[in-house]
């Protein structure tokens, strides 16, 4: 589930969204993630879930790319930007849920799209990952992420944002340990130039 009401609807625009993000610092938080966290090697097979317009393909080395997003302005944008760097495909893991391409991956991402979704959803969602990995493959997702210690402003913040799921620690990691055998998280108390709190939960079969 998400809200789309008022400006957070223009946010549904991929120019506006990307804008967005650069001014919020978010563009460089991704941009350490895919270095630090996903660690791609040329060559690898990366399935990107809630890719976007593809902006991981920045950062990323030449790797066997596909996308996925519900939003066509979004792949749409990401074909004009990437070409054959990829492949993108507009749906959801629901959809394409059998599709013999989003099989045998080393790396699947999922970058803020886990708060977007209910535990059902997100369980699925989850587990699509893990259908999706050979066998030494990893899940890599990032996300906002609650804590006790949360001040007012931080929590008013994230409490705007269009994913209405924003889950804790020990919330996420339930999520996950269900498909998962072996879930590391981190969590970052100042990742961006607003107040936030985010998590990356690396998980292995």
């Amino acid at each position: 589930m998400q809200c789309d009401s008022g400006l957070l609807g223009w946010l549904k625009v991929p120019f506006l969204y990307n804008a967005f993000q650069a001014a919020v610092g978010a563009t460089a938080l991704r941009r350490r993630l895919i270095e630090n966290h996903v660690r791609a090697k040329p060559g690898d097979k990366v399935i990107d879930i809630g890719c976007g317009s593809a902006p991981a393909l920045q950062w990323l080395p030449e790797v066997e790319y596909i996308g996925l997003d519900i939003n066509p302005d979004c792949i749409a944008l990401a074909r004009r930007t990437y070409g054959s760097r990829g492949i993108f495909t507009v749906g959801n893991p629901q959809s394409v849920r059998g599709n013999s391409r989003f099989k045998a991956a080393d790396i699947v991402i999922a970058i803020g799209v886990l708060h977007h979704l209910d535990d059902e959803e997100a369980a699925h969602c989850i587990q699509f990952a893990y259908n999706a990995l050979n066998t030494t493959g990893r899940f890599v997702c990032h996300e906002p992420c609650w804590i006790p210690s949360q001040g007012a402003i931080c929590r008013y913040i994230m409490s705007r944002d269009r994913g209405r799921n924003i889950r804790t620690e020990q919330q996420y990691c339930q999520l996950a340990t269900k498909a998962f055998k072996r879930v590391d998280t981190w969590v970052d108390m100042k990742p961006m130039r607003i107040p936030y709190v985010t998590i990356v939960l690396e998980c292995e079969k």
